[in-house]
């Protein structure tokens, strides 16, 4: 919620991960679906999804702005 109360909410894809899960039905569903999935449930709407390299980037960029 915190991308709801005006802070900017990064959300790292590639340092997050999750495991495979069955749905109610008995269906496998893989991580990488599962993954995908959060990812998608999250970007703009509660975090801006990054990559670490971009993340990085970003870090970067304002510590070179504020020096």
């Amino acid at each position: 919620m915190a991308g709801n109360l005006g802070f900017e909410t990064w959300f790292v894809s590639d340092a997050t991960a999750t495991f495979e899960r069955t749905d109610p039905d008995g269906e496998r569903i893989s991580a990488e679906t599962m993954h995908r999935t959060a990812l998608a449930s999250l970007d703009r709407e509660f975090a801006e999804v990054l990559t670490s390299e971009e993340a990085i980037a970003r870090l970067q960029s304002r510590k070179t702005r504020s020096a």
